[in-house]
């Protein structure tokens, strides 16, 4: 063969299986979709325990800077870290969740009276429309469309809801998973370099040393986008929900807890969390006081504002400029494949998805016979 070049027969394997994998997928995603979640929660408590060593690393970190501590001998570190968050969601437990369930039992006894709200608001809108003679074709069936339809979807949140409630055991076995793999993760970061060079081990015995540590420097810096995303979206959220809590609480407006929780969770996810999670507290303030619907409305607009263009451009990073079309497309996939959490981290996946064709780029540049790997 000219230049001696060889065939790289396993690389094509694995692009053909690629393919193969990708069309099943396309082609039965339902299928593809329940079988990946059904087996996923067999790794659940891995997965813990390799976010909570990842996310807690800096902190540990940081402490032992602080206080001077050897790196060889962590364990104190370690043991504030977890303490700390520990009391952070023992706290959390016992004083958010209880506001938050009364609330929600209030939504539920309320159910029939939004429904009289919405019937209600529904008769003022068309009423306007018909003093600006604005015409409607099949007003009756478009109103009687759109209350069943409000009715339907709100019988469907208070069934979720009382499900949410009886599902007892479904939230034990889910806490202990949490539990299990904090605890992994834990001993985890009693020694991560141990862990680390066995993961690296691995990849060297799989893939060779020279792609073993390109993968292994690919992760690392993976982990970095990660923990600047996740961390600063944090921050922001905490900072966003503490101003939509305060304006509500002097506001006294209903469900301010409630609907501070919605802001914090809604805004973890660009664009469309922030975007639901404000409709969403203001319709719930608009059917129980619509006199204080003002007041909601006021919060979460400063609330969004400020984080728009205070808080935001404070914490987030260049690192993380990208089009709002990919961000919006791997949000939607993300969420298909693993829910909420999947919307949360899609967007530093996507980050690392694009350091992987920023890197094979170059090298077709650099060589557009070579080998990009």
């Amino acid at each position: 063969m000219k230049g001696n070049k060889k065939i790289p027969f396993l690389k094509i394997i694995l692009i053909g299986v690629l393919f193969i994998l990708i069309q099943s997928f396309l082609q039965q995603y339902d299928k593809v979709s329940v079988v990946f979640r059904q087996y996923i929660g067999y790794f659940t408590p891995l997965l813990y325990a390799l976010f909570t060593a990842v996310f807690l690393e800096p902190i540990v970190k940081k402490i032992e800077t602080h206080f001077g501590m050897k790196e060889t001998e962590r364990w104190p570190a370690v043991l504030i870290t977890v303490g700390v968050f520990l009391l952070f969601i023992i706290g959390f437990i016992y004083i958010v969740i209880p506001e938050i369930i009364q609330s929600c039992k209030e939504l539920y006894d309320k159910f029939p009276y939004i429904q009289e709200q919405i019937g209600k608001y529904l008769d003022k809108i068309f009423a306007l429309l018909e003093k600006f003679e604005i015409e409607l074709i099949g007003k009756d069936e478009l109103q009687q469309t759109i209350t069943s339809f409000v009715r339907r979807n709100l019988g469907k949140i208070r069934d979720f809801g009382f499900s949410f409630v009886l599902n007892m055991f479904w939230w034990t076995v889910a806490i202990t998973k949490f539990f299990i793999g904090f605890f992994l993760g834990s001993l985890i970061l009693l020694d991560p370099n141990y862990f680390v060079k066995t993961i690296h081990n691995i990849l060297k015995i799989v893939f060779g040393k020279t792609l073993g540590d390109t993968i292994l420097a690919f992760a690392d810096r993976s982990r970095k986008f990660m923990i600047k995303y996740i961390g600063g979206r944090v921050v922001a959220s905490l900072l966003v929900a503490g101003i939509v809590l305060t304006v509500t609480l002097l506001a006294k407006v209903p469900y301010a807890l409630l609907s501070s929780m919605l802001v914090l969770i809604g805004n973890l996810i660009p664009y469309v969390g922030s975007i639901f999670s404000g409709v969403v507290s203001i319709f719930l303030v608009l059917v129980s006081e619509p006199g204080k619907v003002i007041w909601m409305f006021v919060a979460i607009c400063l609330a969004q504002f400020l984080d728009s263009w205070v808080i935001g451009p404070r914490i987030a990073s260049k690192d993380f400029e990208i089009r709002s079309f990919w961000i919006i497309l791997s949000i939607l996939f993300g969420g298909s494949l693993f829910g909420p959490l999947g919307m949360i981290f899609a967007v530093p996946v996507l980050c690392a998805i694009r350091e992987i064709y920023k890197k094979f780029l170059k090298k077709r540049e650099e060589n557009e016979d070579g080998n990009i790997l």
